[in-house]
């Protein structure tokens, strides 16, 4: 074949799980995860990233705010996370870079959320969630630069009939809503990149299917701790029909979609 998944059974170079609340969180949260040792003992490199939030003031002026962060993570020996869990501004989320299969992955992305989430009402006990997303990465590799591109993708919906025959590097995007439900609206964008590695040369395929469940009136901390196992599944059987769809039968036996 023209081209190899990343791994040796699988595509997925990161998955990101992620809460959206409607408000920044106080410091005192942001506080209180950097103090769990349930988490530091599997997370031990502790950072405070910092970023800036611009808030516009009545007279129409831009206001930079400084916000402040924490960041939990176990690093490889080159110093990139394998597992990451991040609280900073308005967001909770988990990072994954070590994948192995779906069941074994949100297990543990699924205990860092929930912990994440319990320390929230320490100071913002009226914090609600606006939003749950998880975002998947697909990672293939070309072994040429006239690869057949038919051997990765199929030509389908999600697809512009120009990539086919675009050359060696290309970018399709797209984006729609799922059909939901009146509580929430269901964004989907799907990106997949045909790039040169700047380092390498290595021409890479990438598939980024982000997904966000819209909540149309934010949720009590409560409520979603009923539901965020039930949607990130659902996110997840998503994610696996997006790809069937854009794969190859090849390639999509090959990373085990079927299973």
């Amino acid at each position: 074949m023209d081209f190899e998944p990343v791994n040796a059974d699988h595509a997925v170079q990161s998955a990101t799980f992620s809460v959206a609340f409607d408000g920044p969180v106080s410091p005192a949260s942001v506080q209180a995860l950097g103090r769990r040792r349930d988490l530091t003992s599997e997370l031990p490199a502790v950072q405070n990233p910092e970023g800036i939030e611009l808030n516009i003031a009545p007279s129409g002026t831009p206001a930079p705010r400084r916000m402040q962060g924490v960041q939990l993570a176990h690093l490889r020996p080159d110093g990139t996370p394998a597992w990451a869990l991040r609280l900073m501004g308005q967001e909770l989320a988990v990072d994954c870079t070590r994948y192995t299969r779906w069941a074994r992955i949100w297990d543990t992305a699924q205990r860092y959320l929930r912990v994440g989430l319990s320390v929230i009402p320490s100071g913002d006990r009226s914090r609600k969630v606006t939003v749950l997303g998880h975002t998947v990465v697909d990672q293939f590799v070309a072994n040429r630069d006239e690869y057949e591109l038919s051997e990765l993708l199929k030509k389908s919906r999600f697809m512009a009939n120009l990539t086919f025959e675009a050359g060696p590097t290309w970018h399709n995007h797209v984006g729609w809503f799922e059909k939901g439900s009146d509580s929430h609206l269901w964004l989907n964008q799907l990106n997949v990149d045909a790039i040169r590695e700047p380092n390498s040369g290595q021409l890479l395929v990438l598939v980024t299917h982000n997904q966000e469940v819209r909540f149309a009136a934010p949720l009590e901390l409560t409520a979603v701790d009923d539901c965020l196992d039930e949607t990130m599944n659902k996110l997840h059987s998503q994610n696996k029909l997006v790809l069937e769809e854009l794969l190859s039968p090849e390639m999509s036996k090959k990373i085990g979609l079927g299973g």
